[in-house]
C-alpha cells in the first residue's frame, strides 16, 4: 500500500480549518490523504469577536481547535518560517523539526503588522492585545476620552463597543475618509445616526500622525486628548511567502491563479487574506470571515481533484450581506450585491443586532457542519468574471 498523500495547511484560521475539514474528512481521499495544520497556537480565535472581549461584553475570543477540526486532520502547534518550494519542506522556528509535504495550503490570513501600530496605542491584533485594552479601558476616570482611529467596520464596532459598555467614557472616531464609505446612502445614515446616540464625536478626513501616551497628533497640526488610543486600520500579511522566495504582489500576498493554485509551484495553493487571485474572479473580494470561509473550500475541494487527476474548478465567490454590529443591542445589516456593491435595502436596529449575532455563532457552526460531512458548506456564485485588458 502507498503512503498517504501528505497535505500541509499552513494557518487554522477561517480558511484554514475549513480547507482542512473538507480535505480531512473527504470521501473521495478516505484513507489516502494525511492532512496536517500548522499553527501558532492550540485555540481558535474568533477575530470577528475582539472587539467584544476587549470592551468586556465577552469572556473569550477562542475556541478548542479540535472543537473545530476534523478528527483526523492533525494539529501541530508551531510556526512556520520559512517554505522551500524544492524540497516540498517547511521549516519551524525554534529549531523545531521541519515538515515535509506533498501538496502545501498557504493560509496565513492578515493581520495588523506591529509596526503599524503606534507604540502608545492598542492593537486588536489577537485576545492578548484585546485584554489589555480591556484593563486599560477598566481603569480609566470618568470623562477621559478613547479614540478609535480607522472607521472601517472593525473601527465601528468597536466604538460603539465600548461606548456602550463604557458610557462614562468618551468616545473619538477618527477616519481618514467618511464614516461607512462602502454602505449605502441609508446604511451611512443610520451608522451616523447611531454614533450620535452613543455620543460618539466624529472626525473625517482626518489623519493621525503619531500617537502619545495621552494624546493623539493629526497631521494638519493638532493635538487631541486621548487617554486611551484604538488603532484598528492597517491590516498587513505575514512575510512568509516572500521569504521563501515564493511570488507574490506588492503587498507580499501569495500569486495565485483563478484555481487558487500557486502557478510556479502547482502543488501550493493558497487561501484567505494572504493570497492574490486574479482581478477578474477576486478583485471584488475583501478581507473578511466572509471571503476566506469560501477560498478555503474551494481550495480544498482543487487540491481533492488534483490527487484526483480531474479539472480544477476556477473561484467564483459573490456577496449577499454585510453585519455590522453597533453594540450589544443594535446593528447594520447592508445588502449587497455579488460584486460587494451595496443595495439600497438595509436592515437596522435590534433585529440587525441579532441577526449580527447569528451569523457570527454560525461560522462556528459551518466550520464544525464541514468537519461532519464534507462538501456541506456552499457559498453565492461571483459576478460574472471581468475579462482582462
Amino acid at each position: 500500500m502507498s503512503a498517504p498523500t501528505r497535505v500541509v495547511i499552513i494557518g487554522a484560521g477561517y480558511a484554514g480549518v475549513m480547507a482542512a475539514n473538507r480535505l480531512a474528512g473527504s470521501p473521495e481521499l478516505s484513507g489516502s490523504v494525511h492532512v496536517s495544520v500548522l499553527n501558532p497556537r492550540p485555540e481558535f480565535v474568533e477575530r470577528i469577536r475582539l472587539h467584544e472581549l476587549a470592551a468586556g461584553t465577552r469572556q473569550s475570543a477562542t475556541v478548542p481547535m479540535r472543537s473545530l477540526l476534523h478528527a483526523d486532520a492533525e494539529l501541530i502547534e508551531g510556526t512556520a518560517v520559512r517554505i522551500d518550494p524544492e524540497r516540498r519542506r517547511v521549516h519551524l522556528s525554534s529549531g523545531e523539526a521541519t515538515l515535509d509535504y506533498d501538496v502545501l495550503l498557504y493560509a496565513v490570513g492578515s493581520t495588523q503588522p506591529t509596526e503599524s501600530v503606534p507604540a502608545a496605542a492598542y492593537g486588536l491584533r489577537d485576545p492578548e492585545e484585546a485584554r489589555r485594552l480591556h484593563t486599560r479601558l477598566a481603569t480609566l476616570d470618568p470623562g477621559s476620552t478613547v479614540s478609535v482611529v480607522g472607521a472601517g467596520a472593525t473601527g465601528i464596532e468597536a466604538a460603539t463597543e465600548i461606548a456602550e459598555a463604557y458610557p462614562r467614557l468618551r468616545l473619538r472616531l477618527m477616519s481618514r475618509g467618511e464614516i461607512g464609505a462602502n454602505l449605502s446612502a441609508a446604511g451611512k445614515r443610520a451608522i451616523v445616526t447611531k454614533l450620535a446616540r452613543l455620543k460618539i464625536e466624529t472626525l473625517t478626513h482626518t489623519t493621525v500622525q503619531r500617537c502619545e501616551d495621552s494624546a493623539v497628533v493629526t497631521a494638519d497640526g493638532r493635538t487631541l486628548d486621548s487617554a486611551c488610543t484604538v488603532w484598528t486600520g492597517g491590516l498587513g500579511v505575514p512575510e512568509l511567502a516572500s521569504l521563501s522566495g515564493l511570488p507574490v504582489d506588492e503587498f507580499g500576498r501569495l500569486l495565485v491563479d483563478d484555481t487558487l493554485s500557486c502557478p510556479r509551484y502547482p502543488n501550493i495553493f493558497g487561501a484567505g487574506d494572504a493570497i492574490s487571485a486574479p482581478r477578474e474572479v477576486a478583485g471584488h473580494l475583501r478581507m473578511s470571515c466572509a471571503s476566506a470561509l469560501p477560498l478555503g473550500a474551494h481550495a480544498a475541494q482543487n487540491i481533492i481533484a488534483l490527487l484526483q487527476g480531474k479539472e480544477r474548478a476556477p473561484l467564483s465567490i459573490g456577496y449577499m450581506i454585510a453585519c455590522i454590529s453597533l453594540g450589544r443591542t443594535s446593528g447594520l445589516i447592508q445588502t449587497l450585491h455579488a460584486d460587494d456593491r451595496p443595495r439600497r435595502f438595509i436592515l437596522r436596529g435590534r433585529l440587525a443586532g441579532i441577526t449580527k449575532e447569528r451569523v457570527c455563532a454560525m461560522t462556528l457552526s459551518w466550520m464544525r457542519g464541514e468537519r461532519r460531512r464534507s462538501g456541506s458548506f456552499g457559498w453565492p456564485r461571483g459576478p460574472r468574471p471581468t475579462p482582462t485588458r
